[in-house]
């Protein structure tokens, strides 16, 4: 049997998670899942804030699930964010470049978050991108748990002619649980290990797995091969966007919606 998992969960250690560690474990134990791979933002993380970080995830690990450390990497401008995954340390340099090479130097799996946001790839030159192992198509904050963006897809198969390394990614970039998309990565080994899980991913040797869509690492993907509803779904996002955008303006205010009417909000935007 292939293990499932989960990617891309930002935690309290993170300044924008909002649940603890101990609780996001509790919740995928609950959704059976095999493993998690954490990435908290490194901004505003100390070594000592990342020593506790990963003495926690090995503390929360047990014969059901794998809760792996990772981080989110900030590079400049700071919409390009780098995910490593399996990183036990600090990295605070701001170079993509020199954040890639810190995560693979500390044997983690470094793939480039939300390519789309901000024509963030754009930024990454074509050196840096021949040294990512993974680049996440689908992200469950911008897309939803439904699919992904057709040009998501689009462009990614384009960029995989010239770099045919990397992988296609879906990433929960979970931060409430209110807010679970539901994506997860079925994993072609039945070892429990960071080492086995991140190779059988470098490998492509996985499937990505949402509400409504899913694909094989191995697959060409294009925007054709998505479920009819494109205009809904186009408008759900634009909602969605804007809701994220009122969200974020409240939270700089000091302000939050009431739980009940997020999780309305969620529950239509799914």
């Amino acid at each position: 049997m292939p293990l499932r998992g989960i990617a891309h969960v930002h935690s309290t250690y993170s300044y924008d998670g909002c649940h603890r560690l101990a609780d996001l474990a509790a919740f995928f134990r609950a959704e059976r899942l095999d493993f998690v791979l954490m990435s908290e933002h490194n901004r505003g993380l100390t070594d000592d804030s990342v020593a506790a970080f990963v003495a926690e995830c090995a503390a929360l690990t047990d014969a059901r699930l794998l809760v792996v450390p990772g981080l989110e990497c900030e590079a400049t401008p700071d919409w390009v964010h780098v995910l490593g995954f399996n990183v036990p340390s600090l990295i605070t340099t701001r170079s993509a470049s020199a954040i890639v090479e810190a995560i693979r130097s500390a044997g983690g799996f470094a793939a480039l978050a939300h390519p789309h946001h901000r024509d963030a790839s754009a930024l990454v030159d074509e050196a840096t991108i021949g040294r990512l192992q993974g680049w996440e198509v689908w992200n469950g904050k911008a897309d939803g748990g439904r699919t992904p963006r057709g040009t998501s897809l689009d462009a990614y198969t384009a960029l995989r002619r010239s770099q045919p390394h990397l992988v296609p990614l879906g990433g929960a970039d979970l931060h409430r649980l209110e807010s679970y998309p539901g994506i997860c990565l079925e994993v072609d080994t039945r070892e429990r290990t960071a080492d086995a899980i991140l190779g059988a991913l470098a490998a492509g040797a996985f499937r990505v797995m949402g509400r409504s869509f899913a694909f094989s690492a191995r697959d060409t993907l294009t925007a054709s091969m998505l479920p009819s509803g494109g205009a809904a779904a186009a408008l759900t996002r634009a909602v969605k966007r804007w809701g994220q955008r009122l969200d974020r303006g409240l939270s700089r205010g000091g302000l939050q919606l009431p739980p009940s009417v997020y999780r309305l909000v969620r529950r239509f935007l799914r």
